[in-house]
């Protein structure tokens, strides 16, 4: 049975368009059919698509000039974390390189996240990184907890920020772990950093914990990478 509740009709616009857009169907710099053209391609009233427009043309993936025909943006080098956040929940569409992207961001941003948290909160720290060595041997559990590691992390870090932009990746990070963590030898190179990790954590080694955060998240880009590659 299908549990998902049916989409009003300007999601379903939204998603049509920027699935195109994504997908490249609709590139950068790409003229939009008319209203009338488009709201009939897509099966929506002119007033639903109008709407719609509108609030791609407030997240920054189109233009719209009046008196002039509405283009698609240049997101990649336009964009805002509104684009990135929407982008995450594509997953099906995601361009090329897109994950690594983000775990290449990852591996600059969470490392002094982990020192600032160690700094700030050790103890919380410590008493989550002691689930660790309990996990369910299994990518659903180790996905669950690696998550969760991050963005507790990024709470206790001091700066609100980073929790929020994280938050925009819950979604991609679930779905790429789970077939991340399929892998053995992710889990049993994760399962290692959280021993360690605590270990460092006991002894309030920020700097410590900062260095082999960074390592983790090299390593896992690489495994990432690799495992892809013998997808394909």
């Amino acid at each position: 049975m299908n549990t998902e509740k049916p989409m009003k009709a300007a999601q379903f616009a939204e998603h049509q368009l920027l699935s195109a857009i994504i997908e490249g169907r609709f590139k950068p710099g790409t003229i939009l059919p008319g209203e009338r053209t488009l709201a009939g391609m897509i099966g929506v009233t002119r007033p639903t698509l109008r709407e719609t427009l509108q609030k791609m043309a407030r997240d920054g993936w189109i233009s719209i000039r009046h008196g002039k025909s509405t283009q698609v943006k240049d997101y990649m080098t336009e964009g805002g974390m509104g684009i990135l956040a929407t982008m995450a929940r594509f997953g099906e569409h995601l361009p090329l390189g897109f994950v690594e992207h983000f775990l290449s961001v990852r591996c600059v941003v969470l490392p002094p996240v982990s020192r600032m948290a160690v700094e700030h909160h050790p103890v919380e720290l410590e008493n989550l990184l002691a689930q660790g060595g309990r996990l369910p041997d299994g990518p659903m559990a180790y996905t669950e907890y690696d998550w969760t590691l991050q963005l507790t992390m990024a709470s206790l870090s001091g700066n609100p920020f980073f929790r929020i932009i994280l938050n925009d990746f819950d979604g991609l990070y679930r779905k790429m772990g789970e077939g991340y963590f399929a892998s053995d030898e992710a889990r049993a190179l994760s399962k290692a950093y959280y021993a360690e990790l605590k270990a460092l954590v006991a002894q309030r080694d920020g700097d410590a914990v900062e260095r082999r955060v960074s390592r983790v998240m090299n390593d896992a880009l690489e495994l990432w990478k690799r495992l892809k590659k013998e997808e394909r």
